[in-house]
C-alpha cells in the first residue's frame, strides 16, 4: 500500500484531513485517499482488520509485504476517528450467554458449531469475548491433561514442559509365566494365520494387523472381489488424483440414481450406473475401448473402486463420533472423559498389548471390569439399545486407542508395521478430512457442469453421450464399441503399457530443516558470495536442496552438492547427493545440523 497501493487505488475526496504528524520521518504509507474506502470496509460493512488487509492485497492486487499489517490499519482508523467494532455484553448479556454456552457444551457441541449457533441466535461474538467467557466458565471438550487423575495433577506446570500419563506406568513388570503365555499366544496366531492363508480360508493381508505382518506381496486374491484398490488403480492406469475424481463422481451418480448397495439395486441399475461414470469420463473411455488390452481385468478393477464407495457411503451414515457417543449416553465431556480414563487405567493395570494377543475372554472380562467401575455404562448396557452399545464400544475404543500411542510415545510398543507401497498401483489416495461441523451453513447453489470435467475435453465427452445407447442390461465394456465407433480416441499407445508408478510428490514439511551451506572453492560466480550461509529445506527433495543452495546467487546451478558427516575424532566425511533417497538418506544420519559443500556454477550475486 506504498506507491503501488496508492496509483492503483482510486482518488476519493476525504472527508477529514488526517491529523497533522510530528516532525521527523515522514510516514510509511500513503494514507490520503484511502479514508472512504476504508470508512466502507470497517464501519458500514464491519470487517475485521484480518479481512481489510485481505481485501486490499486481493482487489488491487498487491504484494501483502506493501501492505500496513492488521494492526496498523486499526491504529489508522483510530486517529480517523472510526466507531470501534467491540460492544462490550452488559453483565446479564453475558450471564445468558454463559448459560447459553453450557448448555450447548453439556450437548458435546464443538466450538466452532457453538460459535455458528450463537450467531444464529443473534449473538455476534468476537473470538476474544468467546474464549474470556469459555475459560471463566472452565469448559473443556478436550482436556489438556490427556487422561491424568485429578489427584495426579498437582500444580499447575509451565507450558513449555509436555509430559504423557506419568502417573500411570503403561508398561508392569511380567511374570516368566506370564511372558510364555503371551509369546506362545502369539505363535499360535501366526500359526492359525498360515494355515487359514494356506487353505484359502481367509483373505490376504496387504497391510500389517496388530502383531500379523502383511502377506508377501504379489500374493494373489481368492476372489476378484478381494481385488485391492492399489490393483485397481493400477489396472485403471489411475494416478491418486484421477482415483479421486472417479470416486467422487460415481457417488454423485450413486446418490442421484439412490443406488446403496449392489445387491439391493433393480436389474440393471448396477451396471448402468458404472456405464455412465464410464461416459462421463474420458480416461475410463479410453481404458475400457475393446482395443485395449485386460479388458476383464479392468472391468473387475472397476467394479471393486465402485463397490468401496457405495460401502464408504453407507459406513458414512452409521459413523459415530466421540461427541455423539456421549450424546447417545447422555453425559458430557467431562464425564466422557472419566470413563474413557478409568477404562485408559484398566488397559495399563492388565498390562494390555492389543485384543489379539489378549484373546476374546480376557477382552470381555477388561470390559467387564470397565462396566463394573461406572454406573452409566452398567445402565446402558442392561438396557440392551444397540446404539448405546455402540457408543460404548467407541469409547473403549477411543481409550484403547490414546493407550496404545502413549506406550508407543513411551517405547513400549509393539513396532509399527510398514505398510508403505505394498502393491503395484501409485499407494493411498487419502481422502479429505470431513469437516467436523455439525452445522449446516447454506452454500450457493454448485454451476451445471457435467461430472469428469477435470480430465476430459467437453466436445468428446458430447459426442459419446450423445451415441452412447443406454444398456441397462448386459455388459458396459463388451457395447462400447458400438457407442463409440464414430470417434476418433486418438489412443495413446502407453495406455497399453503396463503402470508406471508415478514419481511421487515431495512431502512438504510442516517445520523447515535449518541447513548450513559452505560454498566449493572451485565455483565460478560473478560477484561477492558468502562462504557459509544459512538457508531452510521445505522439503526433502533435490529441487527443494538446489533452491535452498542457490537463495544467495542469481541464475546460479548447482553443479555438484555434498553432505557433511562429522566424526567424533573430529574429522569430516563428504557423502556426494545425487536422488532425493540419498538426500534422505544423509538428513538420517546429520542430526540437527546438516551441512553441505556446493559447487555453483554460472551464477552472480
Amino acid at each position: 500500500m506504498a506507491d503501488v497501493a496508492t496509483d492503483s487505488l482510486p482518488a476519493t475526496a476525504a472527508t477529514a484531513t488526517t491529523p497533522t504528524r510530528r516532525v521527523g520521518r515522514p510516514p510509511k504509507y500513503d494514507w490520503a485517499d484511502k479514508k472512504d474506502l476504508c470508512y466502507r470496509l470497517y464501519v458500514t460493512e464491519q470487517k475485521s482488520g484480518a479481512e481489510i488487509v485481505k481485501y486490499f492485497a486481493e482487489t488491487f492486487r498487491t504484494n501483502p509485504s506493501d501492505i500496513p499489517c492488521k494492526r496498523g490499519f486499526l491504529r489508522q482508523f483510530s486517529l480517523w476517528g472510526f466507531p470501534t467494532h467491540a460492544k462490550k455484553l452488559s453483565q446479564d448479556e453475558e450471564e445468558a450467554v454463559s448459560i447459553r454456552m453450557h448448555e450447548l457444551w453439556e450437548q458435546n457441541m464443538s466450538q466452532k458449531d457453538m460459535k455458528l449457533t450463537l450467531a444464529n441466535e443473534g449473538w455476534q461474538l468476537k473470538d476474544y469475548e468467546f474464549n474470556k467467557i469459555w475459560r471463566k466458565n472452565g469448559l473443556r471438550l478436550r482436556l489438556g491433561k490427556g487422561y491424568k487423575t485429578a489427584a495426579a495433577l498437582g500444580p499447575e506446570p509451565a507450558p513449555e514442559q509436555e509430559e504423557i500419563n506419568q502417573d500411570v506406568p503403561l508398561s508392569l513388570p511380567m511374570s516368566t509365566e506370564e511372558l510364555a503365555r503371551r509369546q506362545q499366544r502369539l505363535f499360535e496366531i501366526q500359526l492359525e494365520s498360515d494355515q487359514k492363508m494356506a487353505n484359502k480360508k481367509r483373505r490376504r493381508r496387504i497391510r500389517g494387523y496388530s502383531h500379523l505382518p502383511a502377506d508377501a506381496p504379489g500374493t494373489a486374491p481368492r476372489y476378484n472381489s478381494e481385488t485391492s484398490l492399489d490393483e485397481s488403480k493400477a489396472y485403471l492406469h489411475l494416478t491418486n488424483e484421477m482415483y479421486q475424481t472417479i470416486r467422487k463422481d460415481y457417488q454423485a451418480i450413486c446418490e442421484e440414481m439412490g443406488i446403496k448397495k449392489k445387491t439391493q439395486c433393480a436389474e440393471g441399475v448396477w451396471e448402468e450406473s458404472k456405464a455412465k461414470l464410464i461416459r462421463e469420463n474420458m480416461h475410463l473411455i479410453n481404458m475400457t475401448h475393446p482395443l485395449q488390452p485386460d479388458q476383464d481385468r479392468k472391468a473387475i478393477a472397476l467394479e471393486c473402486i465402485c463397490a468401496d464407495v457405495t460401502k464408504r457411503m453407507r459406513n458414512a451414515v452409521t459413523h459415530l463420533s466421540v461427541a455423539q457417543a456421549n450424546n447417545v449416553l447422555g453425559i458430557n465431556p467431562a464425564t466422557s472423559k472419566m470413563i474413557r480414563r478409568s477404562f485408559y487405567e484398566i488397559l495399563a493395570a492388565a498390562n494390555f498389548e492389543s485384543r489379539l494377543v489378549s484373546g476374546e475372554d480376557e477382552w470381555q472380562a477388561l470390559k467387564q471390569q470397565w462396566y463394573d467401575a461406572n454406573e452409566i455404562l452398567q445402565n446402558a448396557v442392561n438396557e440392551g439399545d444397540t446404539q448405546k452399545t455402540k457408543a460404548i464400544d467407541l469409547l473403549g475404543s477411543d481409550a484403547m486407542k490414546r493407550f496404545r500411542e502413549d506406550k508407543n510415545k513411551q517405547g513400549y510398543g509393539a513396532p509399527a508395521q510398514k505398510n508403505a507401497r505394498y502393491g503395484p498401483g501409485p499407494g493411498a489416495a487419502w481422502a479429505t478430512t470431513i469437516p467436523r461441523s455439525t452445522i449446516v451453513v447454506e452454500s450457493p447453489a454448485p454451476r451445471e457442469s457435467p461430472r469428469g470435467a477435470q480430465i476430459s475435453q467437453p466436445r468428446a465427452r458430447a459426442a459419446v453421450e450423445s451415441g452412447y445407447p443406454s444398456q441397462p442390461n448386459g455388459n458396459f465394456i463388451g457395447t462400447l464399441a458400438q457407442a463409440t465407433g464414430d470417434i476418433n480416441f486418438d489412443l495413446d499407445p502407453a495406455l497399453a503399457t503396463p503402470f508406471v508408478r508415478p514419481a511421487a510428490e515431495p512431502e512438504v514439511l510442516a517445520q523447515p530443516i535449518g541447513s548450513y551451506f559452505r560454498l566449493a572453492t572451485n565455483s565460478n560466480l560473478v560477484g561477492h558470495h558468502p562462504k557459509l550461509w544459512l538457508a531452510k529445506l521445505t522439503s526433502k527433495s533435490m529441487a527443494a536442496l538446489h533452491k535452498a543452495a542457490t537463495s544467495k546467487a542469481g541464475a546460479a546451478k548447482v553443479a555438484q552438492i555434498k553432505g557433511i558427516v562429522k566424526n567424533g575424532d573430529g574429522t569430516e566425511d563428504n557423502w556426494q547427493i545425487d536422488d532425493d533417497d540419498e538426500l534422505q538418506a544423509y538428513l538420517d544420519i546429520a542430526g540437527e545440523k546438516p551441512t553441505f559443500v556446493v559447487l555453483i556454477e554460472a551464477g552472480y550475486t
